[in-house]
């Protein structure tokens, strides 16, 4: 009976403690991501793909996005770039 309660008990705290962990997680995910974020399995790809993505829409402010999310990335040079020539 004792150990029963104990069970309990530890079941309780480790549920607790399990929601404590996300939600400090999901405080710190970007802003705007909407919570946790999963890693990609190749971070340069995933930061390549949302850099073609964006300049596939083909705007200023889709450009400024990327160089505000991964503003010293090598890219955000090149996104910098067609932003000029956007203005042309």
């Amino acid at each position: 009976m004792l150990f029963d309660r104990r069970l309990k008990l530890f079941s309780k705290i480790t549920i607790v403690a399990t929601t404590c962990l996300v939600l400090a997680a999901a405080g710190e995910a970007p802003e705007g991501t909407g919570g946790i974020m999963a890693r990609p399995s190749d971070p340069e790809k995933a930061v390549k793909a949302e850099y073609e993505n964006l300049k596939s829409k083909g705007t200023r402010d889709a450009l400024e996005l990327f160089i505000a999310r991964h503003p010293e990335h090598p890219l955000a040079d090149r996104a910098r770039e067609d932003i000029k020539r956007l203005g042309k």
